[in-house]
């Protein structure tokens, strides 16, 4: 998200969101240590790589979580097009988010945020591939929140964004996942919602 903003601000500010962007990392899976060491790495490569699983990665968690593999290469084919939908249902909703002075305008800051929702739901898919409700750090999180506050991220959009995420990528999920892998995602998805919701009432504390 911060490169595609730097143009925006000044160098102090450019540094500053640089080293948010370091501490902004959210998934906690990669010092997870009831983990395989080798699951572990797989995850910490993947998202220093900010990508999704491939094949062979979730076919070796699936040696250790039994998770469907078939059906989650499935889901993360989509997951564009489930973003897309999030989009297009956020944007009905309230328009004037990405017109000139809103709060997702101009159209740069609009597609960064979009490109937040498919992280979401990737390290979300990362959850449920290790069947581990607990997925974040919160070094990660105040990270994240501080850059969200930098930013001036619309919280309230972005929690309504991940709500419909939810909503779509269960859906999605439903046609080809097991009952209980589908309780995960759903799970995963409003923990992040959560999460994002409570940037708004929770006091910023920085550490200097």
């Amino acid at each position: 998200m911060v490169d595609r903003h730097m143009q925006d601000f000044d160098q102090s500010t450019k540094s500053r969101l640089q080293e948010l962007s370091v501490k902004a990392r959210i998934l906690g899976l990669p010092h997870d240590t009831t983990l395989p060491k080798e699951v572990r790495k797989i995850f910490r490569v993947a998202d220093n790589e900010g990508r999704e699983l491939n094949e062979v990665e979730l076919q070796t968690i699936r040696n250790s979580s039994i998770t469907e593999v078939a059906s989650l290469l499935t889901l993360q084919r989509q997951s564009a097009q489930i973003v897309t939908t999030v989009k297009d249902r956020l944007l009905v909703e309230d328009p004037a988010l990405v017109e000139h002075g809103g709060a997702l305008y101009p159209a740069n800051r609009a597609e960064a945020c979009w490109r937040d929702c498919w992280h979401f739901l990737r390290i979300a898919i990362y959850a449920v591939a290790a069947k581990r409700p607990q997925f974040t750090q919160p070094e990660g999180v105040q990270g994240l929140r501080e850059l969200y506050q930098e930013l001036s991220i619309p919280i309230i959009s972005m929690a309504l964004a991940l709500s419909y995420l939810r909503e779509t990528a269960v859906k999605c999920y439903s046609t080809v996942g097991d009952s209980q892998d589908i309780g995960r995602l759903d799970n995963a998805i409003h923990h992040l919602e959560t999460m994002v919701s409570e940037f708004s009432s929770q006091p910023l504390t920085i550490n200097s």
